[in-house]
């Protein structure tokens, strides 16, 4: 019952009251915890989908789950990581990469607080934008994440708890302590390859200049899906010149660079675009070929 308890105060405080008001992204710095998860840490609606043979080792205690969240105030980012390890093992685990993963996801931060009042705490709020090794619940992309700790110091080892994650409406996790480090100065905000995950709503506008229809207006609309990896699907539909067409499907390549600019292209056309440090919208110009001109911008879903 100690975690339910925990789990419906933390959201009473978030839905009213001063102890959130949302600021930067960045309001604080790098920060890696690292935390044993047991049966007991979950608060859910359903049962976790564990394989019968890790059920069985959690509940006689012969593994047991670490999970480490690793905050980049640069890239406004938490990586979360989950892997099995014998029971009773040391936190932090000495060699993670060795271990086998659990899970993997990456989190998109859009609001955080710090607060020292009535004692020290962070509350960082984003969404899911990738999960490539699902959860136990499945793949979570897309869904609502709060992630709350105290900590008792700042610096390369510091005692963190409680700890609590909440993934909205799948499960919620709860665990009194956890051990890594924490900086409270951010560093520079920048962008990277990984900034850009998700699916975008957009439109792109303009006129082209040549072919069949001379000098005609153009525009499309659509979805920009993008991997995070420098690669896009684009499903779009338009009109060129009075002539529509719908439901093309093609892919792009991507760069993106630390200051949030990058380029897209495929086979005859590229176009610059620039993306918000939160990625949560882009703009975007055609630079080729010279006979369109055109640029638009979007929104992740």
């Amino acid at each position: 019952m100690k975690p339910i308890v925990l789990f419906s105060v933390a959201a009473a405080a978030l839905g009213s009251g001063p102890a959130l008001h949302a600021q930067t992204v960045a309001s604080t710095g790098d920060f890696t915890i690292e935390r044993v998860l047991t049966l007991a840490s979950i608060v859910a609606p359903t049962a976790p989908n564990f394989p019968p043979p890790v059920l069985a080792g959690l509940q006689a205690g012969a593994i047991e789950i670490h999970q480490v969240f690793a905050y980049s105030s640069a890239k406004g980012t938490v990586e979360q990581t989950a892997f099995v390890v014998p029971g009773n093992s040391p936190v932090p685990f000495p060699n993670p990469s060795a271990a086998p993963l659990a899970d993997h996801y990456i989190v998109q931060v859009d609001a955080s607080n710090v607060t020292s009042s009535p004692s020290p705490s962070v509350v960082l709020i984003g969404h899911v934008t990738s999960n490539d090794v699902a959860t136990p619940w499945g793949n979570i992309t897309g869904a609502g994440i709060t992630i709350s700790f105290g900590y008792r110091n700042t610096g390369s080892s510091v005692q963190f708890g409680p700890i609590i994650e909440s993934v909205s409406p799948v499960y919620g996790l709860y665990t009194a302590a956890g051990a890594g480090s924490l900086s409270l100065t951010p560093s520079t905000q920048q962008c990277s390859v990984a900034t850009l995950n998700g699916t975008y709503m957009f439109h792109l506008g303009g006129a082209i200049n040549g072919g069949f229809v001379g000098f005609a207006p153009y525009w499309e609309s659509g979805l920009l899906i993008a991997d995070g990896k420098g690669g896009v699907t684009v499903l779009d539909s338009g009109n060129i010149g009075g002539s529509p067409f719908s439901g093309r499907t093609f892919t792009m390549s991507y760069t993106l660079d630390g200051d949030c600019q990058g380029t897209l292209s495929s086979s005859g056309l590229s176009m610059d675009f620039q993306v918000s440090k939160d990625a949560g919208s882009i703009t975007f110009a055609v630079t080729k070929p010279s006979t369109i001109v055109a640029n638009g911008s979007g929104r992740i879903q």
